[in-house]
Formats: structure tokens, C-alpha cells, sequence
């Protein structure tokens, strides 16, 4: 059969992308590639009797956007075996280049040592897995337990007025949402001049010990110089650190620009312990991809599209020779 010399060179060109295509020359690498590179424990007490792990995962993707990752925690009892806890958390699709954290949280026992296995998915299939050993979990009630009081609210009267001062009266409400009392707390109490910022009174006040899922009301009264605009600073002290704040601005001057609206500001400090420990996270088994585009096991041998490429070269010298 004759071909035209326009058939015959779409026939070699052809042949030459197939022979191309079916060697890999063209082949897609972007593939997903996560993996965990670091794993924190923090610690939260509860009550005397439970703690809760917060196990945190950073996840790095310097692949393609992922599927849906899953991160899962458990705990294991490490004189017995049993399980303790177990609990999954969904992160998402994790974007290219990208790094994102989850927290999978466990309460456990305080009394025990514990294996905390930490598994990452991606669309169901298992990615990589790591543990880590927690230990001395008791040793964390001997910490302060104030990570549970906060000021609810503060109130300001005027109950006597003089010449040149005012007496006021500061009345602090404390809450402990925890389970536990707290330990004996101070409470220092501060009237600052809200236009040349100089303190102009303070005070302490022995709060002593709030009960458990009580509010404790406290009050102080301090004299400032009158017709003043003052803030009122609150901080709650337990063994010389303060655990909370709390700040409420009022107006007496007659020329007062105060906002009638008090905007009220507190801020906690929190209590939580960070449990430093060796997480062992093996790296996962390198891909085919993987190793192909880095190398990593050498060059990869000559196999059956090499061949393919061999013979449409060949072909396209034969049909070449016909022609002359």
C-alpha cells in the first residue's frame, strides 16, 4: 500500500509520541506528600482526678492540595496496655506548601503513665504514625489550681466626699468555675488617674480561698482626690504571680469626656503545663514518585518503554530508507 508523504510523516510522528509517552518522559509528578514534623503535649487540669492531654500535630503538605486529612490521638495505659482514650479530629484539605495544626484532646487518669500513639489519614487510608511515652502526671497537682478563677465583674460606689477627696468603695466578684478550691489568693487593688497616669491609691485585699463553683465578693475602700476621672486596676495574686486582671474605667470630673458606655477589659493568664517529651515519628517509606524525581536509589533502569522508544525509532528509519 502507498502512502502519501503526508500520511507517512504523521505515521513517524506518531510513533514518536508513543514511544515517548510510554518511556515516562511526560509523566506527572505532582502528587500529595504530608507529613507530621512535629508533635506537642500540653496538659490540663481538670480535677484531682483527671487530666486532659492536648495532643498537637503540625501537619506539612509539599505536595498537591490533599484529600481530607484526619488526625487521631490514643492513649495507652502503660502497665496494662488497655486503652484510655481515643479520639479523631478532621483538619481538612491541607492547601500545597502548607502547614496546619489540630489538637486531638484526651482526658485520662492522673494517676498513670501512658503511650500516646498519633495516626494521620488521608481520605481513609493510613499516612504515617508516631508515639511518644507521658509520665509524672501527678506531679502537676502540686501547680497552682487558679487556671479556673476570674473576675466577674467590679463595682465602684462613692461613700463619703470631703473637701478635696472622695472615698470609694471597690467591690470585686470572683468565680471559680473549677472543681477544686483554689489556694489562698491577694488581690491589689489600684485607683490610677486616668489623665496623668500616677497611681493615686491602692490597696490590698486577703481574698483567701474560693471555694469550688462559688462566687466570692471582696471589697476595699480607698480615698482619691475628688472630681477626678480614675481606673480602676485589678490583680489577683496566688504565691507572688498574678492570674488574672481586671481593668474598669469611671468618670467624676465635671469637665469629664468619658464615654458613658464603659467598655470593661479583663484578661486570665492561663495555667496550662507543656509536657516536654521525645515524639518518634518515623518517616514514611518513599513513593516510586518520590525516588524517581530525587534520585534518592539512583538512577531508575531501562525497562519495557525504553524499548518502546527504541523500536519507533527504528520504524522511523525504515520508513525514511523506503522513501530514498
Amino acid at each position: 500500500m502507498n502512502l502519501s508523504p503526508t500520511v507517512k510523516t504523521m505515521l513517524v510522528i506518531t510513533l514518536i509520541l508513543s514511544s515517548i509517552l510510554a518511556g515516562g518522559c511526560l509523566r506527572e509528578y505532582d502528587t500529595t506528600n504530608l507529613r507530621i514534623n512535629k508533635v506537642d503535649i500540653s496538659a490540663d487540669i481538670i480535677d484531682d482526678d483527671i487530666v486532659q492531654l492536648n495532643i498537637i500535630s503540625y501537619v506539612t503538605n509539599s505536595g498537591k492540595t490533599s484529600g481530607e486529612v484526619d488526625i487521631q490521638a490514643k492513649a495507652y495505659n502503660l502497665d496494662t496496655s488497655l486503652l484510655m482514650a481515643d479520639e479523631k479530629i478532621s483538619m481538612g484539605r491541607i492547601g500545597k506548601d502548607r502547614t496546619q495544626n489540630g489538637t486531638v484532646e484526651l482526658q485520662v487518669p492522673t494517676t498513670g503513665n501512658y503511650r500516646i500513639e498519633v495516626t494521620m489519614y488521608e481520605d481513609g487510608g493510613q499516612v504515617t504514625s508516631g508515639q511518644a511515652t507521658i509520665s509524672g502526671l501527678e506531679s502537676l497537682l502540686s501547680s497552682p489550681k487558679h487556671s479556673y478563677i476570674q473576675i466577674r465583674d467590679v463595682d465602684v460606689a462613692m461613700t463619703a466626699r470631703g473637701e478635696s477627696t472622695t472615698t470609694l468603695k471597690v467591690t470585686t466578684f470572683l468565680d471559680n468555675y473549677g472543681r477544686s478550691d483554689s489556694a489562698p489568693l491577694t488581690a491589689l487593688v489600684k485607683l490610677r488617674d486616668e489623665k496623668t497616669n500616677l497611681i493615686g491609691k491602692s490597696g490590698n485585699i486577703n481574698v483567701g480561698v474560693v471555694k469550688a463553683d462559688t462566687t466570692l465578693v471582696k471589697d476595699i475602700e480607698l480615698e482619691v482626690a475628688k472630681d477626678k476621672d480614675y481606673r480602676v486596676e485589678i490583680m489577683i495574686f496566688e504565691n507572688d504571680r498574678i492570674i488574672t486582671e481586671y481593668g474598669i474605667s469611671f468618670f467624676m470630673a465635671p469637665d469629664s469626656q468619658g464615654d458613658e458606655d464603659v467598655v470593661k477589659k479583663t484578661r486570665s493568664v492561663s495555667t496550662t503545663e507543656t509536657i516536654t517529651t521525645e515524639w518518634d515519628m518515623p518517616e514514611p517509606a518513599p513513593e516510586y514518585d518520590d525516588v524517581y524525581r530525587t534520585g534518592d536509589y539512583g538512577a531508575p533502569t531501562p525497562g519495557f518503554g525504553v524499548f518502546l522508544g527504541i523500536a519507533g525509532l527504528l520504524a522511523v528509519a525504515l520508513l525514511l530508507r523506503k522513501r530514498k
